[in-house]
């Protein structure tokens, strides 16, 4: 029993920050990963007082307050607002609003003003009321004091959307064009309600082969457009889909020229697959599709049809974001756009520079703490930025942060050189008009709109051929099909042939896919030839089954130019003839895999060559068996693990018994460094306080066991769950990197107090059975009729629920590894075992000199 009760995740979800944010990155760079540190944010479950300023770190010339600690009365705070009188609303988790009244120091005075509405992840003051996203009440209100007297007597329902609350119902903001701008997570459904000619309607799944094991990963029951962003009216009467295929954007803000961002997250999980995408900053344009789909299909960021991503920033939590336009700080700050990541506790200045009508950006810590978790920030009318902390039952503050002279950018010190050279924050307003023109048509047909569009389709600059796009598919296409059929300029050809595998009828297949065989593929730029290969993808995923001549005729074209000089390229031909069953492809990806290096390249080529079912030599599935072995000694998430196996689950059913025989050293599962086991339940020595070790603690840094380390990590059941180097179980975070951020005080109170707070991805929920029975376990997938949980940690199996069977369902509040896991352990035994954590596994740290 004490082995499978503690099979979770010790040390709650612990990892390591990520390092110095990169000042710069090309997009066509593989994101390098960084070790996990995501539940950094538990370090804030102490309740009392929020953290102390003074462990802030903070530019030089900037001065951190903090204003108000939250009372145990007054919750976790979620988002914020000044009202018109100069006062703060902040939004409890749970339930209801405060008004605090600001003094020098500190708040002066705290009002509750609602009770009644459920976790308001977004407020705003407009036209003399308070518009809150209310999300857990699955709407969106308007509040207002019909007699004056500054109470909310009055709130009126405007939007109510279905779906769940985990990435749910975010921020609400105002628009440089007067309309109100709703920020919703994958778990909202989109209202159906939502105007027919909105910038975006036509999205699809649009991946080539599906995944059956799409369902069964994180978030796998999510419908497009997933995360998405409503534009409406102030009376919430005129809604559009302004863009989506996000996941989880909790907040979006304009710049002074008017344009929106977000900052959006991707699955920690997915790290080192390749549908994994960094946590990045989009500018979120009319009709803008970011590709974020369920499991495997999300869209990489290089896909042509896709919205435009500003800049990668790695691992993180986004939660709120705002322009410093409206503070007191100097230019370089006020020009930047500052986002809070929440679970590794820092606001990020992110420095945008004008590229054609849209940007590049740059980016440098601005504040950093331990904990941090940030929820939301805005700006006062006195200039100073203010921020809060809380989410997840976690400790809040209030905080403000006010510049009191003699501060540079290191980043921004460049775009002050660009400043003298004569770059304005105007540049490119040219260039962003002309992409509002095509804009203004889209959802809307007009007269004579082709001629107008048809002399962009071409264009140098990504995001206004991205507009002309969207504007051509809103276009009668009978006006311009075969004027996309014969355009000889090679972009346009490219961008009208994308619109007309996107809108076009069935019959419109042939001459795409003919006039694509005919391209001079040796001529085009790289970028060229991803735009064409996306277009053969298209055309077989939405036009219908193609003719048998014309597959293999496609086959033997594309097959020519497989593997390609560009990475990206390879990637997209790998599905192409994986799709078309071309004869070449299992040699050439055969090949491709003996070479591959990275784990992205390794998972890529397995996961489509899974899908030969004959033909293999035996050295070529030695090979694959190989590359298999090879690929789960990388680093890689929880998805990238299980992907890896469940590949080899489906290479391994395709094996003949004597080719089962022939391969036998290679089948098991790629060799790691041994580690001692655990023997189960263990003798009880004490239960261990915080005050019994925190005096200790000055003992690891020499002296210690790394055997003896090493053995405690499997005696109190770490192995069971967790990886050291290339060791361990998958279940909870590599802990290699565990103490490049957390300290030896912050690993200890974690392992003692894993239950504190549980992760939503990993809490358990009791389904109480109409037969009497209880089931308990984490949702894997739910649909219309099943629910399908892993009661184990351990196992990969799942168990399905008829939803017919289910009387009631509740959420759990007791972790699966529960706390007193080392009260098996003597002080010594601790005392090693914090030391082998700190050394990441390595023998040769200083921790164990003698």
């Amino acid at each position: 029993m004490f082995a499978t009760r503690s099979a979770r995740f010790l040390v709650a979800w612990l990892g390591v920050i990520v390092g110095p944010l990169a000042v710069s990155q090309s997009s066509l760079e593989v994101p390098t990963r960084q070790p996990d540190a995501y539940n950094l944010w538990k370090l804030a479950l102490t309740p009392g007082t929020a953290t102390d300023p003074a462990a802030i770190t903070a530019p030089v010339g900037f001065k951190v307050e903090l204003l108000r600690s939250a009372e145990p009365s007054e919750d976790s705070w979620v988002s914020m607002a000044f009202d018109p009188q100069g006062r703060l609303t902040i939004a409890c988790e749970k339930k209801g609003l405060l008004r605090m009244t600001l003094g020098t120091d500190r708040v002066e005075k705290v009002e509750r003003i609602n009770d009644s509405l459920l976790e308001c992840r977004g407020l705003l003051y407009a036209d003399g009321v308070l518009y809150a996203n209310a999300n857990n009440s699955k709407a969106f209100v308007r509040l207002r004091s019909s007699k004056g007297d500054d109470l909310f007597d009055e709130i009126t329902e405007l939007l109510r959307t279905e779906g769940g609350v985990g990435h749910g119902r975010n921020h609400v903001k105002s628009g440089p064009d007067g309309r109100l701008y709703l920020v919703h997570g994958n778990n909202v459904v989109a209202p159906s309600t939502a105007a027919s000619d909105s910038p975006l309607r036509n999205f699809q799944d649009d991946r080539l082969i599906p995944c059956p094991w799409d369902p069964q990963m994180f978030d796998g029951d999510v419908k497009l457009p997933a995360g998405h962003i409503l534009r409406g009216d102030r009376e919430a009467k005129d809604w559009t889909l302004f863009a989506g295929g996000l996941r989880n954007p909790l907040d979006v803000a304009f710049n002074e020229d008017g344009e929106m961002f977000t900052f959006d997250a991707d699955m920690e999980w997915d790290t080192g697959t390749p549908w994994y995408r960094p946590c990045r900053v989009n500018h979120v344009i009319s009709g803008a599709d970011f590709g974020w789909r369920r499991g495997t299909s999300k869209w990489p960021e290089y896909f042509p049809d896709g919205g435009p991503t500003v800049l990668n920033i790695g691992l993180a939590s986004p939660t709120g974001i705002e322009f410093g336009t409206k503070s007191h700080f100097p230019p370089q700050w006020r020009r930047a756009l500052f986002i809070s990541d929440w679970a590794y506790g820092r606001i990020i200045a992110v420095h945008l520079q004008p590229k054609g009508a849209t940007y590049t950006a740059t980016a440098e810590n601005f504040l950093v703490g331990k904990p941090l978790n940030v929820t939301d920030l805005t700006f006062g009318p006195d200039g100073a930025m203010y921020f809060i902390t809380g989410g997840r039952r976690t400790q809040s503050g209030l905080y403000r942060v006010s510049h009191i002279g003699g501060t540079r950018s290191r980043v921004s010190d460049a775009t002050e050189d660009q400043g003298r050279a004569g770059a304005r924050p105007s540049e490119g307003s040219d260039a962003r008009a002309l992409r509002h023109t095509l804009e203004a048509l889209h959802g809307h047909p007009q007269p004579g709109a082709v001629e107008k569009i048809w002399p962009l389709l071409g264009s140098d600059d990504p995001s206004i051929r991205h507009a002309a796009r969207i504007a051509l598919e809103w276009q009668d296409g009978k006006a311009w099909q075969d004027r996309a059929l014969a355009e000889k300029e090679t972009t346009a050809s490219l961008t009208a042939l994308m619109a007309l595998a996107r809108r076009g009828a069935s019959e419109a297949q042939r001459p795409i896919l003919e006039r694509l065989n005919a391209l001079p593929f040796a001529a085009l730029t790289d970028e060229q030839q991803i735009l064409a290969v996306r277009i053969y993808q298209l055309a077989f995923i939405r036009l219908g089954p193609c003719d048998p001549a014309l597959s293999a005729a496609c086959a033997q074209r594309l097959d020519a130019l497989y593997p390609a000089t560009d990475w990206r390229v390879t990637h997209l031909l790998c599905e192409l003839l994986a799709h078309l069953k071309a004869p070449a492809f299992l040699d050439k990806t055969v090949a491709l895999l003996r070479k591959a290096g990275r784990s992205e390249d390794l998972l890529h080529y397995l996961f489509f060559l899974r899908l030969v079912p004959d033909g293999w030599t035996p050295e070529q599935r030695q090979v694959a068996f190989a590359a298999l072995n090879r690929a789960a000694t990388l680093e890689g998430a929880r998805d990238y693990q299980r992907s890896l196996k469940m590949i080899r689950a489906e290479m391994l059913e395709k094996l003949t018994p004597a080719e089962h025989d022939a391969l036998a050293p290679l089948l098991v599962e790629a060799a790691q460094t041994p580690l001692p086991q655990s023997s189960g339940p263990q003798l009880f020595v004490r239960e261990w306080k915080q005050e019994d070790l925190h005096p200790l603690l000055d003992r690891i840094g020499r002296g210690r066991s790394f055997a003896a380390g090493q053995q405690a990590f499997a005696t109190a059941q770490c192995v069971l769950c967790h990886r050291i180097g290339p060791s361990g179980g998958l279940v909870g975070p590599d802990l290699t990197a565990v103490s490049n951020r957390f300290n030896r005080r912050d690993l200890l109170d974690s392992i003692l107090h894993p239950s504190r707070v549980i992760d939503d991805k990993f809490r358990n929920t009791i389904f109480a059975l109409k037969s009497g029975a209880n089931a308990i376990g984490t949702i894997e997938h739910e649909d219309e009729k099943t629910v399908s949980i892993r009661t184990s940690p351990l196992l990969a199996q799942t168990t399905t629920l008829q939803k017919t069977a289910i009387a009631r369902r509740e959420i759990s509040d007791i972790s699966s590894m529960p706390p007193g896991l080392i009260n098996a352990l003597t002080q010594n035994q601790i005392l090693d075992l914090l030391a082998y954590l700190e050394s990441g596994g390595d023998p040769k740290h200083p921790a164990f000199a003698p």
